[in-house]
C-alpha cells in the first residue's frame, strides 16, 4: 500500500520539527555533528557542474543578484576618464586656455584628483565593510550602502564647482568600495565548491558590462553641447538604486554568516531558500559542515579581527589574498588605466585610439566568457603562473616595439599586443584573482582578508596611476611603449611568487583548506595532498575543546 502523503497542515510542522531536532543534534552532539559534516563533504566532491546548476538554480541567482553592484564601478571606472573630453564638462570645471580663447581644459592636479577620488574612497569602504558585513549581514549592508550612495550622486549630479565634484566622487567611491568586498564574499559563501568559480567570474563579467553601458551613453551624448552632456551619465546610475534595491530585499541572508553568529534555525531557512530537491538530511548536513567548520577556525585563532589575519596560518592566506589582488596591477602597471593615451604615444590618431579602447569592452566579453571554460579544465594556481608569464612576453614585445621610431604601423602592432595582452588578463588573472580571494580565507576573517586584499590592490593603482603618465608623457620620462619592460619585469616577478607561495584551491571545502593551511605544505603539495577526514576533524575538535 502505499504511504499516505501528510495533510497540509501536518507537513509544515513535520519538516519544522526536522529542522529544530536537526539544529538541536548539531549544537550538542558532536559525533553527529562529524558524521553528518563527513556526509556533507563527500556530497559536495560529488556533484558535477551541471548537478550544481540544477540543486542551487536559487543560490546562483542571488549569488548573480548582489553582483549586480559591480556594474555601477565599472561604470564609473569608464565615465570619468571619458568626460574630461567633453567640451561642456571642461568649461564647467576646467581654466580657460590661453592659446586657445573659447577653450577650456581641466586643470592637471583636479585630474590627478578625480582620477584618485574614487580609489581613495574605496579605500575607507573596504575598511568600513569588513566590520559592517560582519555585524549586521551582507543583505543588510548592501541595502544601507545603496541608500547612502544615492544621495551621493546628487553631489556629483548638481556639484557647481570641480572641488564639490571631487566629493561626491569621493563619497561615492566610498560605496563602491563597500560593494567591492562584499559581492565576492557572498557569492563564495552561498554556493557549493563546484560553482564558486563561476559566479566569482560573473562579478568580473558585471564590471565589464558596467564599462560598455558607460561607452554606449557617452557615445550617444557625444553631439550633446548642453549641460546634461554630462549629467545625464551621473543620473543613469540611480537606475541601478531601483533595479538592485528591490531585489536584494528579497535576497537570503548568507547561511554562514548566520552560523558564525548562532542563528541555525535562520541559517536552515536560508539554505532552504538557495537551494532546490533537498532533504531534511542533506540540510543538516551541510548545517553541520558549516558549524564544524566555524568551530574548526575558532580553535585556530579565537578572533576576527584584522590583527589576527597576520597571526598563524592566516599570515599566508592574507599574504595570497593580497598579492593575487595586487598583481592585477603589477603585470600591467596602470598602462590599461590609460589606453587611449597609450595608443596615442605609440603612434595612432586619437580617434583611432579611442575606438581601439573601446573594442576592449567586447573583448571583455569574449576572453571572460573564455575564462569560465579554462577554470572548469584547470586549477587556479596554474592558470595563474601561465598566465602572468604570457602578459610579461607580450608587454616585452610592446617594450621592444617601441624601440625605433614610431610610426602608425609599428602603432597598430603595439595595438594588436596590447589586445593579446588584455584578453589574457581577462581570461586568466582577471578572474582568477577574484575566485582566490573568495576561496583561501577562513570564513571567519573572510571580509577582513578581503578588505586587506582590495586595498592592496588600490595601494598599488594609486602609484601606479601617479607614475604612469610621468613614464609615458613626452615631456617627461619619455618611455612611451618601453613601459612594457617594467610590466614584463613584475609580471614574471608575479609568476615567480605565484609558483612558489600560491597553492592549488580548486575543488576544496572551506574546512579543508583550513586543515591543508594548519599543515604548513608546501604551495606544490596542496593539489595532491589526500588525508584521512575522520582522522584529522578528530584532532582538530579534539585541540578546541582542549582550549575552551
Amino acid at each position: 500500500m502505499a504511504e499516505k502523503d501528510p495533510s497540509p497542515s501536518t507537513a509544515p510542522a513535520a519538516a519544522q520539527n526536522d529542522n529544530v531536532e536537526a539544529v538541536r543534534d548539531i549544537q550538542t552532539g558532536g559525533w553527529v555533528r562529524t558524521a553528518s559534516a563527513r556526509e556533507a563533504t563527500e556530497a559536495e566532491h560529488s556533484i558535477t557542474i551541471m548537478q550544481g546548476i540544477k540543486m542551487y538554480p536559487q543560490a546562483c541567482f542571488w549569488a548573480c543578484v548582489v553582483s549586480l553592484v559591480y556594474i555601477m564601478d565599472g561604470y564609473d571606472t569608464a565615465l570619468m576618464g571619458s568626460l574630461f573630453a567633453f567640451p561642456n564638462f571642461q568649461q564647467r570645471f576646467g581654466v580657460p586656455q590661453v592659446n586657445k580663447p573659447g577653450s577650456f581644459q581641466i586643470q592637471p592636479k583636479w585630474q590627478t584628483a578625480l582620477g584618485l577620488a574614487s580609489p581613495l574612497g574605496n579605500i575607507v569602504g573596504i575598511f568600513v565593510n569588513s566590520y559592517m558585513t560582519e555585524r549586521i549581514g551582507h543583505k543588510r549592508s548592501v541595502l544601507v550602502t545603496q541608500f547612502f550612495l544615492t544621495g551621493f550622486i546628487f553631489i556629483s549630479f548638481f556639484a557647481p564647482s570641480v572641488e564639490v565634484l571631487f566629493v561626491g566622487q569621493l563619497l561615492c567611491g566610498f560605496a563602491w568600495g563597500v560593494f567591492y568586498t562584499l559581492a565576492p564574499a557572498y557569492a563564495s559563501e552561498v554556493t557549493p565548491v563546484v560553482l564558486r568559480a563561476y559566479l566569482e567570474t560573473f562579478v568580473v563579467l558585471c564590471s565589464g558590462i558596467g564599462q560598455l553601458i558607460s561607452y554606449g551613453v557617452l557615445d550617444g551624448l557625444l553631439g550633446n553641447k548642453t549641460i546634461w552632456a554630462w549629467r545625464i551619465p551621473f543620473a543613469v546610475q540611480w537606475v541601478w538604486t531601483i533595479i538592485i534595491v528591490p531585489l536584494v530585499a528579497l535576497a537570503p541572508e548568507s547561511p554562514w554568516w548566520l552560523v558564525r553568529k548562532g542563528r541555525l534555525d535562520d541559517a536552515v531557512k536560508s539554505m532552504k531558500r538557495l537551494s532546490s530537491n533537498q532533504d531534511e538530511t542533506q540540510i543538516r548536513n551541510a548545517l553541520a559542515l558549516m558549524v564544524e567548520t566555524t568551530e574548526l577556525e575558532r580553535s585556530m585563532t579565537e578572533g576576527a579581527s584584522y590583527l589576527d589575519c597576520f597571526r598563524g596560518d592566516n599570515l599566508w592566506r592574507t599574504e595570497i589574498g593580497c598579492f593575487a589582488w595586487l598583481s592585477q596591477v603589477l603585470v600591467g602597471f596602470g598602462i590599461t588605466s590609460y589606453a587611449t593615451y597609450f595608443f596615442e604615444q605609440a603612434g595612432l590618431k586619437s580617434a583611432d585610439a579611442y575606438k581601439l579602447t573601446v573594442g576592449q569592452g567586447g573583448l571583455h566579453f569574449v576572453a571572460v566568457a573564455l575564462s569560465v571554460f579554462i577554470t572548469a579544465r584547470w586549477g587556479r594556481r596554474p592558470i595563474y603562473i601561465v598566465g602572468c608569464l604570457i602578459m610579461s612576453c607580450t608587454m616585452f614585445i610592446i617594450g621592444f616595439m617601441a624601440i625605433p621610431k614610431q610610426t602608425q604601423g609599428i602603432g597598430y602592432a603595439s595595438a594588436a599586443m596590447y589586445y593579446v595582452w588584455y584578453a589574457t588578463y581577462e581570461a586568466t588573472i582577471g578572474p582568477i584573482a577574484y575566485i582566490v580571494v573568495g576561496e583561501v580565507s577562513s570564513t571567519r576573517l573572510r571580509s577582513n582578508s578581503i578588505a586587506l586584499g582590495r586595498n592592496a590592490y588600490n595601494v598599488i593603482n594609486i602609484a601606479a596611476t601617479c607614475t604612469v603618465p610621468h613614464l609615458l608623457n613626452p615631456n617627461a620620462s619619455d618611455w612611451k611603449g618601453k613601459a612594457g619592460f617594467l610590466a614584463a619585469g613584475f609580471g614574471i616577478g608575479c609568476a615567480v611568487w605565484g609558483w612558489f607561495r600560491l597553492p592549488e584551491l580548486k575543488g576544496r571545502t572551506y574546512e579543508e583548506l583550513d586543515i591543508l593551511f594548519s599543515k604548513k605544505l608546501k604551495a606544490r603539495d596542496f593539489a595532491r595532498y589526500e588525508f584521512n577526514r575522520e582522522v584529522e576533524i578528530e584532532a582538530k575538535l579534539a585541540d578546541f575543546e582542549h582550549h575552551e
